[in-house]
């Protein structure tokens, strides 16, 4: 069973074509929320409006790299920390991801039960190591028990200026 969380309009409803064209319809539910370290409405800002789209922000206009960027469009977003969303709907996951393009470090801080959970056995999350936050999400993530085990990212974003210090980091208990 999986629980997709996707935000933005577009790429929401992107998701629930593909679960239905999978044929994955009792498998995942996707929710169209912000995770968040509170629970608030607030703004979805977006960066552009296209299908598959990304590097937009839920409350802030940060971009992944913790610079200021102008959104085109914002939409009303509800976010809420993962802890309380994973209470609401009486769901303990094993695995996570986490591709929030910027905002690692509020979801973690709004995930600190699940963190220290003993049924949760692994994470993904993608970081761009040169952010400010950078170290603080790693000690957030080590101090709950997990080991960083691989650092990666495809080699076609080696020589790119924009996504060479954006890197994949799984980390198991």
């Amino acid at each position: 069973k999986v629980i997709a969380i996707e935000p933005e309009a577009l790429n929401h409803a992107m998701l629930n074509l593909n679960i239905r064209i999978n044929g994955l319809g009792e498998k995942v539910i996707p929710y169209s929320i912000a995770l968040h370290n509170e629970n608030k409405f607030s703004k979805f800002n977006i960066s552009s409006l296209e299908w598959g789209g990304a590097h937009n922000s839920f409350d802030n206009t940060i971009d992944y790299k913790g610079k200021n960027y102008n959104p085109i469009h914002f939409q009303g977003t509800y976010g809420i920390c993962l802890d309380s969303f994973l209470d609401n709907v009486g769901f303990i996951p094993t695995h996570l991801k986490i591709d929030v393009d910027g905002n690692e470090n509020l979801v973690l801080k709004g995930a600190r039960h699940l963190l220290l959970s003993k049924t949760l056995k692994s994470i993904l999350i993608e970081f761009d190591i040169t952010r400010k936050d950078y170290k603080e999400c790693l000690s957030i993530i080590e101090e709950s028990g997990f080991i960083l085990i691989e650092k990666t990212h495809s080699s076609i974003f080696d020589n790119s200026p924009k996504f060479c210090n954006t890197f994949n980091h799984i980390f198991k208990r």
